[in-house]
């Protein structure tokens, strides 16, 4: 098996560890290091990769060049200032740019409008990537004689793949089957004996809603990702199938999954041998944009790639014993955020205002819009279960109220204005990732 291009003595050990050790024997191994032994591989991974990608990055080279950065020099991403790299050079540039070797494999973004971003890897690097996942799933339980069926959408998306990988590396059952509708796979799940279930929040909600009425099956683990999962659609998940959801987070860029929460369900445990992670311009409560760098991919590396995505770290250790680094729950994209007489509004703000709200369709959307010299706050929803407008303004006008005081101060002092609208069904459906909260005050 090629080499990923690890040259330093710690990341000698972990490769040697991860591609000769069983998944077992590399997910205690990998719980249990120190902390400096972590950092130190870290620091190893990501000298590297700053010096293969500006010696084989067209892209990376040309913005050193134009600072004037010795590549030989950096030893931490503050040495590389402003260096960046974002979706929009993604998007707009040639991927020449950004291949390092001859690609073998090519996945895109799950993006609603325009072209989508195309990550390039080898075959190593996958198989690499899906070692990893194999030694997350077996930390939350997943074993020999288990049956995973994964719905993530197979297409061009990266992470069924690497599910389905990492099942083959623990020597587990796995149907990793695209994205079919939730009937079909209701309609196998007692045939098939499947057991635990990977698949994104929405489909899951869409799936439990059948199982609900029809009955369910002996399921241990259900994992979600892909998409945001508010804490009423884990609650509902969980109740319908006595089973815990474990939640993952990751990207095409990042080549799948990132982190994964544990049993303990508290923060994505990073996977810090493989990405170095930053929180830019962080705010008074440590929220700001996650930034990623591929430390051990070597077709396509990514060198402080701008998620767009709002978290923070996670203090104090985490009660299952790992000592990795821990990131709290997305709380947004940079690009969702918006800033208005409410205050600095994100999407999950609103999750929490819907929560336990009866009548409203998981197709929800909140714009932000201006009326004359007033900003409007205008929640756009689709109702169910013949509930009343009325009785659903009043009950997000609570909610409101009650779980954000200081939100509702400003509404109470002239700051802002709240309005309602109540669309057909299908209406907010725009593809495989709805934008939740959107600022129209540009158009007015």
């Amino acid at each position: 098996m090629r080499r990923l291009g690890m040259l330093g003595k710690a990341r000698r050990l972990i490769e040697r560890v991860v591609m000769r050790g069983s998944v077992p024997a590399f997910a205690r191994w990998g719980k249990s290091l120190p902390r400096r032994v972590i950092q130190r591989i870290q620091a190893e991974g990501f000298k590297e990769v700053v010096l293969y990608a500006a010696r084989h990055q067209k892209f990376f080279a040309r913005q050193l060049h134009e600072r004037g950065i010795n590549p030989s020099r950096v030893t931490r991403p503050e040495d590389l200032g402003d260096v960046f790299t974002t979706p929009e050079d993604l998007l707009s540039l040639p991927a020449e740019d950004f291949i390092c070797r001859e690609p073998q494999a090519v996945f895109e973004t799950t993006g609603t409008t325009g072209r989508p971003k195309r990550t390039y890897f080898s075959y190593d690097e996958l198989d690499y990537a899906a070692r990893f996942e194999a030694a997350a799933l077996y930390e939350n339980g997943v074993r020999r004689g288990d049956r995973v069926i994964c719905t993530f959408d197979a297409g061009y998306w990266i992470s069924s793949w690497v599910a389905y990988l990492g099942c083959k590396h623990m020597g587990v059952f796995c149907s990793s089957v695209g994205k079919p509708h939730p009937r079909e796979v209701y309609s196998r799940l007692h045939e098939y004996r499947y057991n635990i279930i990977m698949a994104d929040p929405t489909w899951l909600v869409s799936l439990s809603e059948i199982a609900e009425k029809e009955g369910t099956a002996q399921v241990k683990l259900i994992i979600a990702a892909g998409d945001r999962m508010t804490d009423e659609y884990r609650k509902f998940i969980e109740e319908v199938w006595h089973a815990p959801v474990i939640l993952g987070y990751g990207s095409t860029e990042m080549g799948g999954g990132l982190g994964l929460e544990c049993s303990e369900r508290d923060g994505y445990h990073i996977d810090e041998f493989n990405f170095w992670v930053e929180i830019l311009n962080p705010d008074s409560d440590g929220f700001g944009e996650l930034v990623v760098t591929t430390l051990t991919r070597r077709t396509m590396p990514l060198i402080r790639y701008r998620a767009r995505d709002v978290t923070r770290f996670l203090e104090g250790a985490c009660p299952c014993g790992a000592t990795i680094a821990r990131l709290a729950k997305i709380r947004g994209r940079r690009d969702e955020m918006v800033v208005m007489g409410a205050g600095n509004m994100y999407p999950d703000i609103f999750e929490k205002v819907f929560e336990g709200v009866e009548g409203i369709s998981d197709r929800w959307q909140v714009a932000v819009r201006q009326e004359g010299r007033h900003d409007i706050v205008e929640f756009r929803m689709e109702l169910s279960n013949g509930i009343t407008p009325a009785a659903v303004e009043q009950a997000v006008r609570t909610n409101l109220q009650t779980r954000f005081p200081e939100v509702w101060a400003n509404h109470t002092c002239g700051m802002y204005r709240l309005a309602f609208r109540c669309l057909p069904a299908g209406s907010l459906e725009t593809g495989r990732k709805r934008r939740r909260l959107v600022d129209e005050r540009s158009a007015a």
